[in-house]
């Protein structure tokens, strides 16, 4: 009995011994399978929080004002842009949306509960904006996207004013041809002298209308940067070129032409264009110089840059002109300009091409003493003198 006992007490310990190995065992892979999990989870929170750190900087990072509105129109969530347009600072957002106009939008899409686009404009940054606004799910608010369009807009706007002026422009050469055809045909039997008086001014509308049509398409020639070029130039070449071109024009006119161009003045830049500039500035002292003027073209190093410079001893440029001369179709005097032949769009292509090669051109003048115009651009680096 004893015997039974002792073997039966054995058997228990045992069973108890082998229990408490198996809840062991149990216990580590509890452990583990915790560890694991806990790795895991630890893992996928590294990636949403690296996720959302990448998607906060591209937020941050786009051109494209984001802001995020709450169902009550209470601003929680903008880019830099955002804040940039709508000047809404570094700090805490405001309890309120400083623009009406934004705000109309981003109502009309929650109440619409639909994506609603506008053009609007800011006062007093005289920004135009188009925006979108879209509702998030279950009208939790609303996002709203801002673009700038204030420089579009204005290049849309010069467009026009362009298209209207050269319309313009056209029409008035394309009339008188018209005319003075009409006029010589009445005349070339009962009046030949009247006849060759208006033969010979359609030949001068003429030349007008070639040279407005020859100027509108070297300025979209410059509009187009697919034509633009950067070779090392040697703009002193290109400015005795044009020289030797008009100098028989100018000593037709009875004027004085004198050179000051220096050797080796290069920059990088288109050659063609850069001529275009050179001839332009020539021709418009030309034209406005009278008979036994004097005219300076010089070129040279100055500063560190390349200047071009044309001086006359023309009739000069009114004080409240001087800043518009470079606009598309001003004239000091339309009338006078006219007889003159000037298309009114010489100074605008020179300060185009200036400025796409990262100049600038600037006038002196004074009524009845002449004019001086300068272009300052930038020396190639480094002296680089190699042709293109």
């Amino acid at each position: 009995m004893n015997e039974l006992l002792i073997v039966a007490c054995i058997a228990l310990v045992g069973a108890v011994l082998y229990l408490r190995g198996q809840l062991k065992l149990q216990e580590n892979e509890l452990r583990r399978l915790e560890a694991a999990a806990q790795t895991e989870l630890n893992r996928q929170v590294t990636s949403l929080e690296r996720e959302r750190r990448r998607s906060g900087e591209i937020l941050e990072r786009m051109d494209e004002g984001v802001l995020v509105l709450t169902e009550d129109h209470t601003p929680i969530r903008a880019n830099a842009s955002a804040r940039e347009l709508l000047r809404l600072g570094s700090g805490p957002l405001p309890g309120r949306l400083p623009s009406d106009e934004v705000l109309m939008v981003a109502r009309r899409a929650l109440s619409e509960k639909e994506t609603c686009e506008e053009t609007i404009s800011l006062w007093p940054s005289l920004r135009s904006l188009r925006i979108r606004a879209l509702p998030l799910e279950d009208q939790a608010g609303v996002a709203v996207i801002f673009q700038d369009v204030t420089e579009e807009l204005r290049t849309l706007r010069v467009r026009r004013q362009f298209v209207a002026n050269a319309s313009h422009e056209l029409k008035s050469p394309v009339a008188s041809l018209q005319a003075l055809a009409d006029a010589i045909h009445d005349a070339v039997h009962d009046d030949p002298d009247a006849a060759k008086r208006f033969a010979d001014r359609l030949v001068r509308e003429s030349d007008r209308l070639s040279r407005l049509i020859t100027d509108l398409l070297d300025l979209s020639r410059l509009e187009d940067p697919v034509s633009a070029s950067s070779h090392a130039m040697d703009l002193s070449r290109v400015a005795r070129a044009q020289t030797a071109t008009l100098r028989p024009e100018a000593n037709a006119k009875g004027l004085t032409l004198i050179e000051r161009i220096d050797s080796g003045v290069w920059i990088k830049g288109d050659e063609q264009q850069l001529g275009l500039m050179m001839r332009n500035l020539l021709d418009n002292a030309l034209r406005y110089t009278p008979e036994g003027g004097r005219i300076e073209a010089q070129v040279a190093h100055e500063s560190g840059d390349a200047i071009v410079r044309v001086r006359d001893s023309g009739i000069g440029i009114p004080f409240h002109a001087q800043s518009r001369v470079f606009e598309r179709f001003y004239r000091v005097d339309k009338d006078r300009s006219r007889d003159r032949g000037g298309t009114g769009l010489g100074l605008s292509i020179v300060k185009h091409v200036a400025e796409l090669h990262a100049g600038h051109v600037g006038v002196e003048s004074e009524l009845g003493q002449g004019s001086t115009f300068t272009v300052r651009l930038p020396a190639a680096a480094g002296g680089e003198r190699v042709h293109p």
